[in-house]
This record gives structure tokens, C-alpha cells and sequence, in this order.
């Protein structure tokens, strides 16, 4: 009785067929896979981006027009209405809007009942002891830190204060000639530490200054950086709770003294980031990159936004 078998030859090319589908099987999961990692990626990254833009939008919107500058590791900085984009440090001073929005202070001046001699404003409804609950809660600071700034002309966003913007705000060491020293708050007053030389009907409260950057532009060796453990060149960084008319900078400024405040992450994966001037309004570009494992190529998305 004869048995029948495969012979060699059959079973070699078995083998080799078998190859060739599993090789084809592993091409095409590999495919699956790099698309599904793409999509999600992308996905994720679109939605990383658009909470950071809305969260660096939301701080701009109250910040105090013609404040905000751009700023380099040398030490150079500019007003954002001359700005070009090779400044990507950009900084800003805030208004102390939680506490307005909530009515502890008007932000607005009875210039009848001011007293210059005095070196005090008149401005009804302050409730000194919410501001200081506010800033307490804020910053673990008190309303002693509070500055004044009038609006004037910063009322338009588009003033440029040509020769004297540096001495205007306290950048980097600078005179702080815009901004008013306090030397009191009463519950319907503002006493200055000098004369104003000048009295506008409105004027903002600022409680802090903020700066939004990448690793690559500030000083990784900063404690407060090191504190962060986990971040790198392409990490987005928010700086805040630093004073520059107190001679203050931010904490990892990569050229500066006085360095002060506090630091988060805002994003890793950050490739670029810069913003410049369009009609008058803050425009700011964020550019995400993520790299997928098994491929040479990389993920990037990039988001604008446009703060008036």
C-alpha cells in the first residue's frame, strides 16, 4: 500500500508562498498602523495646540495695550509694533482683570475730586480687602504689589512710544516712567509714591507681567526650569509673577538680573513659535511636531491666532 507525502520540492515552495504572504501581511499592518499613529497624532496634536493658543489668546486679551514686546537672548528687545520675527520671546504686562470683572475697583478717575498736591486719585468702590484676597489667592501676593497704569492714549492698542518705549514699562532693567508706583490704597483712593506726571479718567490695575517662550530661547540651567524635570528646547513655557517696575524678569531670562516669578508648561513638541502685528492686533503661530515610532516622517500642524 502506497502513502502519499508531500515531496521537497512541493514543501519548499509551500514555504517560500507563505513567505512572501506574510511578508506582504506584515507590509500592509505596518501601513495600518503608521496611518492609524498618523491620524491620532494628528489628532492629538490639533487638539494640544488649540488649548494652548486659546490659553496664551485669553492672557493677551488682558494685557495692557503697547506693553507687549519682543524679546531676544541677547538682551535686545522691541515694541510689538515694530516687531519682526526673529524676536520669539514675546512679553506682555497683565491688567488685574479677575478683580475689575468682580467690581472691588472701577479702573475709573474723579479727576474732581483727585488731589494732585496729594499725589491721590479719587476712584470710588475699591474694596481693598478683596484685592488683596485676589491676589493672595493669585500669586501669594498682596495688593501692595499692585501698580497703576493710565490708559490714555493705550486706550487705541497702536501707540508706539518711539526713543522712550524702553524707559516706559520696566523691561530688562529699564525705567518704568508709564507705570505709577503705589504707595497706598484706600477704599475710594490711590495715593502714588511720586507725582504722576500725568492724569487720565481711566487707568489699569497690573498685578503682573507674563512671557511666553520656547527652550531654545531662555535659560534651560534656570532652577525653576530644572525644577520642571521633565522639558527640553521644544517645550512652551509661560513666565509669570514677576514685577518689572520692581526690577524684575522672568525666571529664566537668558540675559538679565533680578530674575523672579514663576513657570509652567504650556506645551512639549513645540517646533516654533512667534508672533508679530496684523491691523493692529496680535497675531501669534504655534508649530506642534511629533515624531511616529517606525517611520522617517514626522507629524507637524501649525495654529494662528489673532488677539485684538
Amino acid at each position: 500500500m502506497r502513502i502519499k507525502a508531500f515531496t521537497l520540492i512541493e514543501i519548499i515552495v509551500t514555504i517560500v508562498i507563505l513567505g512572501i504572504l506574510s511578508a506582504g501581511t506584515f507590509v500592509s499592518l505596518k501601513h495600518l498602523y503608521l496611518k492609524v499613529a498618523n491620524s491620532k497624532a494628528l489628532s492629538d496634536l490639533s487638539s494640544d495646540s488649540q488649548v494652548v493658543v486659546d490659553q496664551i489668546s485669553a492672557l493677551l486679551y488682558d494685557r495692557v495695550p503697547s506693553s507687549v514686546i519682543g524679546y531676544k537672548s541677547d538682551g535686545t528687545f522691541e515694541s510689538i509694533y515694530n516687531l519682526g520675527s526673529s524676536y520669539n520671546v514675546i512679553e506682555w504686562i497683565g491688567v488685574a482683570s479677575e478683580a475689575q470683572k468682580a467690581g472691588y475697583y472701577s479702573g475709573f478717575v474723579d479727576l474732581n475730586r483727585s488731589d494732585k498736591i496729594l499725589n491721590t486719585i479719587y476712584s470710588p468702590n475699591i474694596d481693598v480687602s478683596a484685592l488683596n484676597s485676589v491676589m493672595i489667592n493669585k500669586f501669594d501676593k498682596n495688593s501692595g504689589d499692585l501698580a497703576l497704569i493710565f490708559a490714555g492714549s493705550f486706550d487705541d492698542g497702536s501707540l508706539v512710544l518711539s526713543s522712550d518705549f524702553n524707559s516706559s514699562f520696566g523691561w530688562h532693567g529699564n525705567a518704568h516712567n508709564k507705570i505709577e508706583d503705589i504707595a497706598s490704597i484706600g477704599s475710594s483712593s490711590i495715593t502714588f509714591a511720586s507725582t504722576p506726571d500725568e492724569i487720565y479718567e481711566k487707568y489699569y490695575l497690573v498685578d503682573s507681567a507674563y512671557a511666553v517662550a520656547r527652550g531654545a530661547d531662555i535659560d534651560m540651567s534656570a532652577n525653576c526650569i530644572k525644577d520642571l524635570k521633565k522639558s527640553d528646547a521644544n517645550t512652551l513655557f509661560l513666565f509669570y509673577n514677576y514685577r518689572p517696575w520692581q526690577n524684575k524678569t522672568f525666571c529664566a531670562d537668558p540675559n538679565g538680573s533680578g530674575k523672579d516669578g514663576n513657570v509652567t508648561i504650556l506645551a512639549y513638541n513645540v517646533k516654533g513659535f512667534e508672533a508679530n502685528l496684523v491691523n493692529d492686533s496680535i497675531k501669534f503661530s504655534l508649530t506642534l511636531q511629533k515624531h511616529i515610532r517606525g517611520s522617517d516622517n514626522n507629524v507637524t500642524i501649525s495654529k494662528q491666532k489673532v488677539v485684538f
